[in-house]
């Protein structure tokens, strides 16, 4: 929900922007090449220091465990291109183990706060931790019969994503893409969530129409939709409540959101029967789509106040400054027309 605030703060910038001088925008040209240089600069001894900090850990790691465990590094591969360093530690006959990612490890190690064997202690206490937890079986993933009614979609950006999107069956939709994933729907890892790849659906024997089909039945059932004013969601936030005569009450909702009633990845709820059309007739008009994150979108009825260009200008700023990379879902706006009844870049 930051791009909430975010929203707000930029059409505030923008109603007060003005051209910029010619030595600003020189300064600015220098300011900014300055600061690539330096960020190209920054991570490439950040790489270097985090290949140091890896090999220190694997000789602890293996010092500690000796050969009683398999020790491997991985890269994984999130949402929007973005890389997760992680180890994953496996006994002799198992098959699956904790995945423990290594940023904030690494950060602690970097600045000095702990030292590589207090952090090797660290992950094998949250790596045992959570093998105890570990209650999911492979069998109840491996085979689609128990595995079909726990198959959802969700959507990404299609060009952020174009290098996994190889790998992983998909529908282009507009400027993204429609994707599938497996979700833990009890037991301590509840809400846990896997992506599911080509290659699934290959031991699956089934094809992405069949996964389309059910991913579509659970997600809008499982997951409901939540529609609410941006006024009343800023009272729920706040635990205001609607008799409370507060500041946050405006009397007039110009702006709505849409997400799941679980607030993830609830943008996939654009696509849920028939819900733009019902919800362009509570409106009575056409509204612009904002996509906020892949957890939400804003609604805003065109009544003339915003201008696609100006809205877009808004997304893209928030974008840059408040929202988490991999939690990006598009910089364009969209718009819904209800006579066509068709969302619409």
């Amino acid at each position: 929900m930051v791009f909430l605030q975010g929203f707000f703060s930029a059409k505030y910038k923008e109603d007060r922007d003005k051209r910029p001088k010619p030595t600003e925008l020189v300064y600015k040209q220098v300011k900014d090449l300055g600061t690539r240089l330096y960020k190209i600069f920054k991570k490439g001894w950040m790489s270097m220091e985090f290949a140091t900090f890896k090999k220190k850990l694997l000789d602890q790691l293996r010092q500690i465990l000796g050969e009683e465990k398999r020790i491997h590094f991985q890269s994984v591969e999130k949402n929007n291109g973005i890389q997760e360093e992680a180890v994953v530690i496996l006994g002799e006959k198992e098959r699956i183990a904790p995945t423990i990612y290594l940023r904030g490890f690494f950060e602690d190690w970097n600045s000095g706060r702990k030292s590589i064997e207090e952090i090797s202690r660290e992950i094998l206490l949250h790596n045992a931790c959570q093998e105890r937890e570990v209650d999911f079986s492979l069998d109840s993933f491996e085979n689609y019969e128990k595995a079909r009614g726990q198959v959802y979609f969700k959507l990404i950006n299609y060009e952020m994503n174009k290098v996994m999107l190889t790998k992983i069956p998909y529908v282009a939709y507009l400027d993204l893409a429609v994707v599938f994933y497996y979700r833990l729907e009890k037991g301590n890892f509840q809400g846990a969530t896997m992506l599911i790849h080509n290659c699934n659906l290959d031991a699956w024997k089934i094809d992405s129409r069949q996964l389309l089909e059910d991913a579509v039945m659970n997600t809008s059932r499982k997951l409901p939709y939540s529609f609410q004013g941006m006024d009343a969601l800023i009272r729920e936030l706040s635990g205001v409540s609607d008799d409370d005569d507060t500041e946050f009450y405006t009397g007039e909702e110009i702006m709505y959101v849409l997400s799941n009633q679980e607030k993830c990845f609830g943008a996939a709820a654009l696509l849920y029967p028939h819900l733009l059309s019902h919800i362009s007739k509570i409106f009575r008009k056409n509204f612009y789509v904002l996509p906020s994150s892949v957890h939400e979108c804003i609604l805003v009825p065109d009544q003339g106040q915003y201008s696609r260009m100006e809205l877009t200008r808004m997304v893209r700023e928030v974008n840059q400054t408040q929202v988490e990379d991999d939690e990006i879902l598009s910089d364009q706006v969209y718009y819904y027309d209800r006579q066509e009844e068709r969302l619409m870049m």
